[in-house]
Formats: structure tokens, sequence, C-alpha cells
């Protein structure tokens, strides 16, 4: 049996498959030895998780091309995607995950529910899981929840942890375990509107017994109560006019038009079409003033002219809706 008395976590992918048990110990103070024996020789149940992640080798981690920096400067280029959401993005594989933790008992998770599955965001929502002890031991588990924005405007980690709960069981209990998610759980930073943003939308709401264990999950719909000002510009590609409610007003009959005009061209069949949805796939990432200006010759207006008088109209609409 391995004992680590350790600050941080260690590359361990050399020996792992040697000793029969590794007890995670951190940094014991002067009672650890004798918590140590409490729990080798089972008169504890042990019942904590991890609260970072054990990579495979150094080179995995986040920080691995931006550390040690140069010219005395360090740059934190890893952002959001820190710990669990960077191994998640990556798809990365880990010795050990976010949230891990063996006991000497197992227990089951089921009956994910919610108390309502359409809420506003000014009201929150309440989540439970019942949890189940399905060994022959008395023990506690730290329930984990996550949540999963199913579309964001912006980028999102794969998953983010929005609470845990400890919960002790003799063998064969069961008990409910209940989150309160308020809007700031749906909620991420939005840079151009200098606020954080609920955004309308279904969620996924994960309960796991770590960040890669994802026992139950179940899907709400948050209703957004606040109306943002529309933040379209010169530079908003056709994907943002359409992700916007004014700007889909006003740009969708173009849109649709120009999709029939790439269908057409492709002269129809499975493979045309295939091409044809390429080709507007492309075309949605493109600023719309460009898309516009590569058929200049075609426009009774220039591009730029254009552009400006969408703006306007959804400027209008915006007004109109706060």
């Amino acid at each position: 049996i391995v004992i680590l008395n350790n600050g941080a976590p260690l590359a361990m992918r050399d020996w792992i498959d040697g000793p029969a048990a590794v007890l995670e110990a951190w940094m014991m103070g002067q009672a650890g030895a004798e918590a140590i024996a409490a729990i080798l020789f089972g008169k504890i149940n042990p019942s904590g998780k991890l609260a970072e992640t054990f990579p495979n080798a150094l080179s995995d981690t986040p920080a691995f091309t931006n550390w040690l920096g140069e010219l005395n400067e360090v740059r934190y280029g890893e952002g959001m995607f820190v710990g669990y959401r960077y191994y998640d993005l990556k798809q990365q594989p880990v010795m050990f995950p976010f949230g891990y933790g063996l006991s000497y008992t197992t227990f089951e998770y089921s009956n994910p529910g919610t108390s309502t599955t359409v809420f506003k965001d000014s009201d929150g929502v309440i989540v439970s899981v019942d949890v189940t002890n399905t060994g022959n031991m008395a023990g506690k588990e730290v329930v984990q929840v996550y949540v999963r924005d199913v579309k964001s405007t912006l980028i999102r980690p794969v998953k983010e942890l929005k609470g845990f709960a400890k919960v002790e069981l003799q063998p064969g209990e069961t008990k409910t375990v209940s989150f309160s998610l308020d809007k700031h759980a749906f909620a991420f930073w939005h840079p151009s509107y200098h606020d954080w943003v609920a955004e309308e939308g279904e969620f996924e709401i994960l309960f796991g017994a770590s960040s890669t264990d994802i026992r139950q999950r179940i899907t709400v719909a948050l209703q957004s109560t606040r109306k943002w000002p529309c933040i379209l510009d010169e530079e908003s590609t056709f994907k943002d006019w359409l992700e916007d409610s004014r700007g889909k007003k006003v740009i969708e009959p173009m849109y649709l038009q120009m999709e029939e005009h790439f269908s057409a061209m492709m002269g129809g069949g499975a493979a045309s079409e295939a091409m044809g949805s390429d080709l507007m796939g492309f075309i949605l990432e493109m600023p719309l003033i460009k898309a516009l200006q590569m058929q200049q010759s075609t426009l009774p207006a220039s591009a730029d002219q254009i552009v400006q008088g969408m703006l306007m109209q959804a400027k209008m609409e915006n007004k109109e809706s706060v």
C-alpha cells in the first residue's frame, strides 16, 4: 500500500500497477498517522474525493506550453480551461479525474429529478438524485452536480461543477440529495455586455461520482427574463445575426434566399446537397459584409450600405423589445 504525503498531484504512471492500494493523505498533521491506521484497518470508511486532476504526465497539463514562460513573464494561456475543464475539452485521458475517490462500499445513483423542467432565470431550479449504499459497510458519498450548456453563443466548458454534497448511508439505505441552482449556475461572463449572462435554452444537469463518472442526467430549459441589448456590428457573422433574435428577423429572408440559390446551383442530388450544406456552413462563419461583397455586382447598393441599413433595423427591433 502506498501512502501519499504531498501537496499537489504526482506522476504515478510508472508504478501505479504495483501496489494493492494508494491512499492520498495530502499534508498530514500530528494526528495523521492515527487517521491513516484507522482507514487501513477498516475502522473508518474513507470518503474523500480529489479536488484536483491527477494527469498521466506533466506534458498533459493545460499550463505545460506556458510554464515557465520567458523574458521574466508567464502567460496564463489556458484561460477558463483549467483542471477538468481542459481535460474534458481535449478528451485527454488522466490517471485520476477531478472528484474521484474510492470507498470500502459502493453507491448507486437513481431517480434524477427536478422541481420543474422549464424555469425562469429569476426563479432558479431545484434538482435531486437518489443515492443508495449497495455495499456491506456504512459510508459517505460526495455527490457532485455539473451543468452543461447544450448550446451557447460563446465557447464554454463541456460541463461545470455547480454543487456537491456529502451524504452518509448505512448498507442498503437510500437518501435523496438535492441542490438549489440559481441563475448564476447557468451563467457565463459576456465580454461585450460586461455582465453575467444566463442564456435561454436547454441545459443538462449531470450527477456524478467524479467529473468523468456521470451516473445520472436530466434536461431542463431556462427562460431568460432579461432583454439584452443588440450587439451586432459591421463585423458580425451570418451566424451571429441568426443567433440574435432581432438580427434573425432582419436577415433570415436573405439567408433562406441564398440557401435556395446555392441548392439550385448544385443541381440537386445527395452529393450536391452535401456540397451546398458545406458551402452554407462556410458562409455562416463569414462576416455578413464580406459575404455580400462577394456578390456585389448583383446587389442594388453597396455591401456597406446594405449592412448599415440592416443594423438600423435590428437596433429598432432592439428598442421595441426592450
